[in-house]
């Protein structure tokens, strides 16, 4: 859809440039519905502009209906859509192009947005069918050339108004009709029916055909061009001699091709297609050979050789596979004529040029003359001329001849046809016309496509080369000489009576027209062709006249690869009642086989047999509600659990990249009565273990109000320190504690001290620092007392309340400080800081500030034993007195006062994450001491030694991780109380799950997310698998990738409120807050407030991403597979609100349906296969459709394509499970890349070829047979033999059948996983031992570009000849390399590419720097394989007499339940050789005729006799289905189809063959 604005906002009113009778008409139109009647150049479209200005009130915006233009071709549409938007100022939309790509939700969009919309009538008819559109929101429907509207045609403009035109409805859209001839239909004739023409026009379009007369200013704006009749002479003797010569070598080309494609094909239907493409080219060859002559067959020839215009004969040069026949005639072709002499060197040359034009027989004498007409021609310097042909072929070659006449110079030549092709576009359409406007070409040779309103209005000369067929073509093509004086020229040949008469019709029909449009001969009216239509509820619909084409647009959606394309395929046969179709669809289709009502005709049959395949498609759920095919690219929001309480106002309108609360744990809550009351705190000490044991910290405790779970009490912490040293950190219980406002009100001081000092220091540079302003019982941040505690002689634990109140005593924490009397202390007992005299044992064990330095230190003791004039340690040339002097320009007053020993403050971080893994061994680390003069510092607190400092430092990393396990526990208690198993997972894991690697605390949610994210694709898989038997492979990769991406996994999170549990922001210890609610003054600085944190009002926020939300939903997942398994796991997805399915009934189905897969139509080989396997299967047909190929139709039963997308989905995971186990230290992404390396096609090819696999493959295509044998020679050489450059491509169909038979393992054991299991471990060992670990190249390629820092770009995709072409270029210092690769799919292509560049890298030396994957794998602990989490029970089998007699027959749609079979040939390895094996031959001994025996074995189990009903295709093929009704307690019937034979008994012995077999494998009969 091409989008249009208005190009200004100025007033356009179309009625200053309307001539009289144009206001007139519109004036009518607005009254009623009309058709307007007048002749080419009358202004018509004026007079729809006008219409529609008279009508704006009801199109204009804000208003919901529109205005559709209908126009019958695309050059028109874009013509009649300028002309409105230059004439009006209406919001006009040209639509074109394949309206089945747009979407409800854009549609929807575009009408709010236009008011007029220009389109072609199938569009318009696409759009209602469909529900896009409704009629009652078009208030104006105007149609261009609308006499193709017919009640006997099926041309879009009638369907749109028998469909949804209904005269009775109240709101229905003014009708305006306009058209040059009213009339359609050859020959012009019958002018008996120009009164029924035009009446049924009328009646179709509810409207009056309305023409004006007496108008002068009509007559001057209408051109009457002159009418000129030119004969040619026939060819004369001599030349039609040489013609004939020519013919009959042509036909006898055309007969030899014939043949010898009989010979090769062996598909009548591919033949059948040949042969016509063949016909249709000798027949445009003889053509010109008539009409042109000798010379332009020879150019018409190499232009359909060489590709210029092969599109003229419905097909493309390059990409048909339809078109080697054609090919080869017009090589042998070229080749009869060049071994003439006489025209050889004309062959030969393809500028060649007679040099005498009237020279027979290069020229015929229909050319002669319209080279004559050209050259007398006297039209002045800007004459125009159009020459009309009916062939596209002749178009191209008359334009080209009348290009190379030197003679006709003056002519600038260029052809003009409809858009075919690609060799011809739109816009090389419009480019044609246009420079034909301008001027820069004045000589069009065009089709049809220029007679009906391209307005090309200087032209002034038009010739009819070929004769027009009917009354509007005659109209339409004189039409287009509008110039004034003008002429009109008609080619009849001499004594051709057949064209004499045609021209005499033409001429007198047009009067006879225009006089039955004034008054009518007869009320009479077409016949209606009636159709059948199928409405929905949604106010979709579809009918016989579309049937055909929904059901091969529903077709070409269906999964396909370059060995197979979806296709229906339709037989016919006669019955008393007319004629039937049946349509026999694709495998990969969820209904094989639709049979048709009797009709009278074989398009009627076709249409009506294609209705029922649509509604049968709809009811089983393969056509959406609006009866389209569902769109795999399109993400749509699955109903399933998500949508149903959600309002207009949701609740949860923020979702995916946002800002989320960070949630407060529950325990840590402030309690409810604070003030003035005592209050109970539960007491757990804060056990510190130092590793090694090279420091001291002091005893701290933990006070809550409520008790902590026994998970969190058993909670370890590693605090990880330098040089590898580690803390380890737990809680003990240690009672209760009765604490009243006194003692709460002191240990909330120390504990917003102490907050201050760690991560507020700055506070501490003042000689006052308040405390207790904080309101507890506002606050929402988590509530808890840290205190210092001391160890009792008794071995008893209590709150050091000593050291509490001697550091709150300090005086910087009061305002006044009270006088003490120094004169009684001595100077042994006291030292002068900046603040004047303190005793010593107030300094020891204190924090002090330098207020030269800014810095705060731990005084640890005092240094006797020196002062300012001793050496400085580390210094031995300097004194301290000198240090101070030099550095800081001071002079020490106390120089004689002992120095102190002091340790600067701790600095805070992550201890959390260890940002050293892989360093030294953990060591004893000496303490870093310096020594101050104690007149440089400043008493701050007493009694704060560092002891205690060195705890607080551990502090806000014990608690961050305290906090995240109580919020860990509190989600684990939400499971537990939702589904009972949710009891069953761990807090820790759950936390695991809820911490991303973002954080840095040390472990994140990785590895889980990696194995809920497998689990999630299989158990998703699994539920569409079974929910929807009707879906094809691909639509359940769509419907699985809408449940499992990031933005859904998101919403269901959001839905739960997950998001506040999820622990997503680095941890920065400035944010630890131990009272106190959140707010910007909290933070200690503006920084605080990053990118990830914000605070608004009282609260904190966090930003998370859609991919981290959805990533903690899938590691929860791996969360619950590894503490409770399966069914918890589940049981997790459908308490968020996933779909889960594992119904048995389901699983019985599928094996009851399985049985429709065993045909004697092919062999094979199952005790083979199932040794192979390993693996005994209780449904065989199970495991032949895990073999059956797409491409193979000569079964009803399925193929592997459903097989393969479970199987992808449970190898996914059991792959992820191997290296998951096995390699517990790897790190995610490392266990994704052996996993890459695993699961793909490549490795899973080379597995089917090592199993032989690919023998047993059942399938209907020779080139998919080549590429195997291809793909088998490359993978038997051995490493230095193979060509990594020209390595042929991996059939995708070898992995799809490793996966499909997993597949069908997983299906026949009722999913069993433990079984599957096995078999993987035994089949797939060769990929899973990684030797040889074969890297993504792409990948490889990647990361040494990057560590070698070259170059590295990928050119987009380049379609070539239906593959896609791929470029690589990697850039040096010194040369770059360029490498390209071709495949079908676009990535593969890259792929090879990069392997080839990858390949030369190497080759000139460069190798990556980093350890290698393999080295990893190597090096790394190895585990013994386990698979995680199965718990489920396997879903037992159903009975024989369940697999024939459903327990509830009345559900069945008919009375009769049926199983279908169908019979051909195959192929059974017999050693080296392979023997062509019927069921004859393999399954019964031939003593009788198989319907003798048929017979028979009916009436020896007292059944009816079958019944036959034959189907023949063409005259020589019969085809024959048998129908048996077996009584075995429900009316069962059987219905067998047999093969293709030449005679119609053969055709039911092969179906009687059948059935017998049928009945023997059923056990109905011995």
């Amino acid at each position: 859809m091409a989008e249009e604005t208005e190009s200004s906002t100025m007033i356009k009113d179309p009625r200053v440039i309307a001539r009289r009778y144009q206001l007139d008409l519109s004036k009518r139109a607005v009254e009623e519905n009309i058709i307007v009647h007048l002749g080419t150049g009358s202004g018509k479209t004026h007079i729809a502009v006008l219409l529609m200005y008279e009508l704006r009130h009801t199109i204009k915006k804000p208003s919901k209906d529109v205005c559709v233009f209908l126009a019958p071709t695309l050059p028109l549409i874009e013509q009649q859509a300028s002309y409105i938007r230059n004439t009006t100022n209406f919001k006009v939309r040209c639509c074109s192009g394949n309206s089945k790509r747009w979407t409800h939700d854009s549609w929807k969009k575009e009408m709010d947005d236009t008011e007029v919309f220009v389109m072609t009538p199938q569009i318009l008819i696409d759009k209602l069918r469909h529900c896009f559109i409704k009629m009652e929101l078009v208030a104006l429907l105007i149609f261009d050339e609308c006499h193709h509207a017919q009640l006997d045609k099926r041309h879009p403009y009638a369907q749109i108004m028998k469909e949804f035109y209904e005269t009775e409805s109240r709101k229905r859209p003014r009708i305006f009709g306009m058209t040059a001839s009213p009339i359609i239909g050859k020959g012009g004739s019958n002018k008996s029916n120009y009164a029924k023409c035009v009446n049924s026009l009328e009646t179709l379009l509810d409207a009056k055909v309305c023409s004006v007369d007496g108008y002068i200013e009509l007559e001057s704006v209408i051109a009457s061009p002159d009418v000129k009749v030119y004969y040619y002479e026939p060819s004369g003797i001599n030349t039609q001699c040489f013609h004939s010569g020519h013919f009959k070598r042509l036909e006898e080309i055309k007969l030899s091709c014939t043949s010898m494609g009989r010979q090769k094909i062996s598909d009548l239907t591919g033949l059948k297609r040949k042969m016509r493409l063949l016909s249709k080219t000798h027949a445009n060859l003889v053509f010109c050979l008539e009409h042109l002559g000798l010379y332009g067959a020879v150019l018409a020839c190499g232009a359909l050789l060489t590709g210029e215009t092969f599109d003229t004969i419905g097909t493309d040069l390059e990409n048909s596979a339809d078109n080697s026949l054609v090919i080869l005639y017009l090589e042998r072709v070229t080749s009869a004529f060049s071994s003439d002499p006489l025209i050889g060197e004309m062959a030969r040359c393809r500028n060649f040029c007679p040099s005498d034009a009237s020279m027979e027989p290069f020229f015929s004498n229909k050319l002669f003359v319209v080279i004559q007409i050209l050259k007398e021609f006297s039209g002045g310097p800007n004459a125009k001329c159009i020459i009309f042909v009916k062939r596209i072929i002749v178009a191209s070659t008359l334009a080209r001849i009348l290009s190379s006449m030197k003679s006709l110079d003056f002519w600038k030549c260029e052809f003009l046809v409809g858009v075919r092709s690609k060799t011809v576009t739109r816009r090389g359409t419009n480019d044609t016309v246009d420079k034909f406007c301008r001027g820069e070409v004045n000589l069009l040779v065009a089709t049809a496509v220029a007679e009906e309103g391209l307005d090309i209005r200087t032209c002034s000369f038009v010739v009819r080369f070929d004769p027009p067929e009917t009354v509007a073509s005659y109209i339409q093509s004189r039409g287009r000489a509008r110039m004034q004086r003008s002429e009109y020229v008609l080619l009849v040949e001499k004594g051709n009576q057949r064209q004499e008469k045609l021209l005499e019709n033409l001429m007198s029909g047009e009067k006879v027209m225009n006089e039955e449009v004034k008054c009518r001969s007869t009320d009479e009216v077409f016949d209606n062709l009636e159709e059948t239509t199928y409405r929905v509820e949604t106010g979709a619909c579809i009918s016989t006249g579309c049937s055909v084409s929904l059901l091969h647009h529903y077709c070409a959606k269906l999964p396909r690869d370059e060995f197979f394309i979806p296709v229906p395929k339709f037989f016919f046969r006669e019955d008393s009642a007319g004629i039937i179709c049946c349509i026999y669809l694709p495998p990969n289709c969820p209904i094989h086989q639709v049979e048709g009502p009797p009709s009278a005709s074989k398009q009627d049959a076709k249409r009506a047999a294609c209705l029922k395949a649509c509604i049968e498609l709809h009811s089983v759920g393969a056509l959406t509600d609006y009866l389209l095919p569902a769109t795999k690219g399109k993400k749509e929001v699955p109903k399933e659990g998500l949508w149903e309480s959600d309002s207009e106002e949701g609740e949860y309108q923020i979702v995916g990249n946002s800002f989320y609360e960070i949630a407060v744990p529950e325990v840590l809550s402030v309690p409810q009565k604070y003030a003035g009351d005592h209050v109970t705190f539960i007491f757990y000490l804060i056990n510190f273990n130092p590793i090694p044991p090279d420091r001291e910290y002091k005893g701290f405790g933990l006070f809550v109000t409520k008790s902590l779970t026994n998970e969190v009490e058993s909670m370890k912490v590693e605090l990880c320190l330098t040089h590898r040293r580690i803390v380890e950190a737990g809680l003990v219980h240690s009672g209760s504690v009765i604490f009243d406002d006194k003692m709460i009100c002191s240990a909330q001081k120390y504990q917003e001290m102490f907050h201050k000092v760690i991560f507020d220091r700055s506070k501490f540079f003042a000689q006052y620092v308040p405390l207790g302003d904080i309101d507890i019982e506002q606050s929402l941040c988590p509530y808890y007392l840290l205190l210092p505690v001391i160890q009792g002689t008794g071995g008893e634990i209590f709150i050091d309340w000593t050291s509490v109140e001697c550091c709150l005593s300090s005086p910087v924490f009061h305002s006044t400080v009270p006088d003490k009397n120094f004169d009684s202390m001595s100077s042994v007992e006291t030292l002068t800081l900046v603040d004047g005299p303190v005793e010593k044992k107030n300094v020891i064990g204190s924090l002090v500030y330098t207020p030269h330095s800014k810095r705060l230190f731990f005084v640890d003791d005092i240094l006797h034993e020196t002062n300012a004039y001793n050496q400085m340690r580390g210094c031995p040339s300097l004194t301290y007195e000198a240090h101070y002097i030099k550095r800081f320009k001071i002079h020490l007053a106390h120089p004689t006062q002992p120095l102190l020993k002091a340790k600067e403050l701790f600095p805070t971080r992550n201890l959390l994450h260890n940002h050293v893994r892989d360093g030294k061994e953990v060591r004893v680390l000496e303490e870093q001491v310096v020594e101050l003069p104690p007149e440089l510092c400043c008493l701050k607190i007493k009694g704060f030694s560092k002891d205690v400092g060195r705890a607080l430092s551990l502090l806000p990393s014990f608690m961050h991780r305290l906090e995240n396990f109580l919020l860990a526990a509190q989600l684990k208690d939400i499971f537990a109380s939702s589904f009972p198993e949710g009891s069953g997972v761990s807090a820790f894991n759950v936390l695991q799950a809820l911490t991303t690697e973002k954080s840095l605390q040390g472990f994140s949610l990785e590895r889980l997310e990696i194995l809920g994210d497998a689990f999630l694709k299989y158990a998703v898989g699994r539920h569409f698998f079974l929910s929807y038997s009707a879906v094809d492979e691909g639509q359940l990769s769509t419907k699985r990738s809408n449940i499992v991406n990031n933005s859904y996994l998101c919403r269901l999170a959001i839905q739960k409120n997950l998001q506040v549990y999820i622990h997503n922001e680095p941890f920065d210890p400035s944010h630890f807050f131990t009272l106190g609610p959140y707010s910007e003054a909290t933070f200690p600085n503006e920084e605080a407030q990053t990118d990830d944190v914000r605070v608004i009002g009282k609260r904190m926020y966090c930003f998370l991403t859609e991919k981290a939300i959805a990533d903690v939903v899938e590691a929860l997942v791996g969360a619950f597979l590894i503490d409770s398994g399966f069914r918890a796991a589940c049981a997790f997805l459908r308490w968020i609100g996933m779909p889960i399915n594992n119904d048995a009934s389901s699983v019985h189905r599928l094996y009851k349906e399985s049985f429709k897969n065993l045909s004697p139509s092919y062999n094979i080989d199952v005790s083979s296969l199932e040794e192979i396997l390993g693996y005994t299967f209780r449904y065989k047909g199970i495991l032949a459709q895990a073999f059956i190929h797409p491409s193979f139709n000569k079964h009803l039963g399925s193929c592997y394509q459903r097989l393969e997308f479970l199987g992808d989905s449970v190898l996914d995971y059991l792959i992820i499970s191997y290296f998951y186990s096995t390699y517990p230290d790897l790190k995610p992404g490392q266990l994704s890349d052996l996993k890459s390396l695993t699961v793909n096609n490549v490795s899973f090819a080379h597995v089917a070829i090592s199993l032989s696999l690919h023998e047993y493959l059942i399938h209907d295509s020779p080139p998919l047979t080549e590429a195997i044998k291809k793909f088998q020679l490359s993978s038997d050489l051995v490493g230095h033999e193979k060509d990594p450059i020209n390595d042929p491509g991996c059939p995708k169909v070898l992995g799809d059948l490793v996966e499909s038979c997993i597949a069908a393992v997983l299906l026949d054991s009722g999913f069993d996983l433990n079984c599957v299991w096995e078999i993987v471990l035994k089949i797939l060992n060769p990929i899973l031992s990684l030797n040889p670990m074969q890297v993504n190249p792409l990948r490889e390629l990647r990361e040494l570009c990057q560590c070698r820092h070259l170059g590295l770009t990928f050119s987009p995709p380049v379609a070539v000849q239906g593959k896609f072409l791929v470029e690589v270029t990697v850039t040096t210092t010194e040369r770059t390399l360029t490498c390209s690769a071709i495949d079908l799919n676009s990535k593969v292509a890259r792929t090879l590419a990069s392997k080839k560049a990858l390949t030369k890298l190497k080759a000139l030396g460069f190798r990556g720097k980093s350890k290698s994957l393999e080295e990893m794998v190597r090096d790394t602990r190895k585990k013994s394989p386990g698979l995680i989490g199965f718990d489920e029970t396997p879903i037992l089998g159903c009975s024989m007499e369940e697999m024939v007699e459903p327990s509830d027959p009345s559900s069945l749609p008919d009375v009769a339940h049926k199983l279908i079979f169908a019979s051909g040939a195959s192929k059974c390895k017999n050693g080296e050789k392979e023997e062509e094996i019927t069921p004859s031959t393999k399954l019964t001994p031939v003593q009788k005729p198989p319907t003798a025996r048929l017979f028979e074995a009916c009436a020896v189990n007292y059944w009816k006799p079958p019944t036959f009903s034959c189907y023949a295709e063409g005259n020589t093929r019969f085809r024959c289905k048998v129908s048996i009704k077996v009584d075995v307690g429900n009316g069962t019937v059987i219905e067998c189809f047999g093969e293709f034979k030449p005679r119609k008994q053969l055709a039911k012995d092969s179906a009687s063959e059948a059935a017998l077999w049928c009945l023997s494998n059923m056990d109905l009969i011995s």
